[in-house]
């Protein structure tokens, strides 16, 4: 297993392991499942801005913003001996609601208010870049969708050598990842663009935009975060057994280090596979979601 994530995985059988498995790192709650993803979004970065001195980030909504806090993310800064900055930080949205910027439903909203994107003034913690969408309501989601990828393409071939250093992800209990769905046309015919628009959503609101399976896998790193029982059917249909694992059960202060051998699904969140040199794919979830994964 390679990529800015490996100390994070104790095993050593789980360190050498090749890119056609699944490492999934099952936690006790939810909390301790944040503070894995916070940890490993702060590791990416430092790595990014090591390498390139700009770090490329998309970010899902759902429960990704509020485990991705604030104050979670200055802890994880923290416990790696790193002053809290999002300096150089390029901050995307893995997919995007198309309505009004102050809609609840806004996900670059969500991240505003419940995730780490604006910290206040007094915190003198500089912000990150970060990229909502253009104006819904004077373009279609065609419009909103094509000045989108031109951005994520500016932006990712000036800093980032044109690939996401690092795309967190979110599952639906239907295995849908971003806004890509069961059965969706960008799913059955996967687009070749970086971004691209759905206007009939199976889920409200039903206009959206979402990062492709062409960007997705063309990244760096990709992180799932899947928390709860509602979970535990997709996980079950995408992994069809445990390879190893030499670890304990999940521990507060230490998630169980699996590998899995990822079955031939065909839920969007399965077929998200990073494929580049050095690329890495990191399952993090809590002993609810993964509870029915076959021994």
């Amino acid at each position: 297993f390679s990529g800015p994530w490996n100390q994070l995985i104790h095993h050593t059988k789980l360190k050498t392991c090749p890119m056609s498995t699944n490492v999934v790192l099952v936690h006790t709650d939810k909390p301790s499942l944040a503070a894995t993803l916070c940890d490993s979004v702060v590791k990416s970065s430092k790595a990014a801005k090591e390498a390139r001195h700009s770090f490329t980030l998309a970010l899902s909504g759902g429960s990704i913003p509020k485990m991705l806090s604030l104050d979670n993310m200055i802890a994880a800064f923290a416990r790696q001996n790193i002053e809290p900055s999002f300096e150089n930080w390029h901050v995307f949205l893995a997919d995007e609601r198309i309505v009004p910027p102050t809609s609840p439903d806004s996900n670059m909203l969500a991240l505003q208010t419940d995730g780490f994107l604006s910290p206040p003034a007094s915190s003198n913690i500089k912000p990150p870049t970060s990229y909502p969408i253009v104006d819904s309501a004077s373009n279609t989601p065609s419009e909103v969708s094509a000045a989108y990828e031109e951005e994520v393409k500016s932006v990712l071939g000036s800093k980032s050598a044109g690939v996401f250093d690092c795309v967190v992800c979110g599952m639906g209990e239907d295995g849908h990842t971003c806004s890509l769905f069961p059965g969706h046309a960008l799913v059955t015919s996967p687009s070749t663009n970086h971004v691209d628009f759905i206007t009939d959503s199976p889920k409200q609101p039903p206009e959206r935009i979402t990062l492709t399976f062409n960007v997705l896998n063309s990244s760096r790193g990709v992180i799932f975060a899947a928390a709860g029982a509602g979970k535990s059917d997709v996980l079950k249909a995408v992994f069809k057994k445990i390879d190893g694992s030499e670890d304990g059960p999940a521990t507060a202060s230490a998630p169980q280090s699996l590998v899995c051998s990822k079955d031939d699904s065909q839920f969007p969140c399965a077929m998200v596979s990073p494929s580049g040199d050095g690329a890495s794919l990191l399952w993090l979830v809590d002993v609810a979601a993964a509870a029915s994964i076959s021994r």
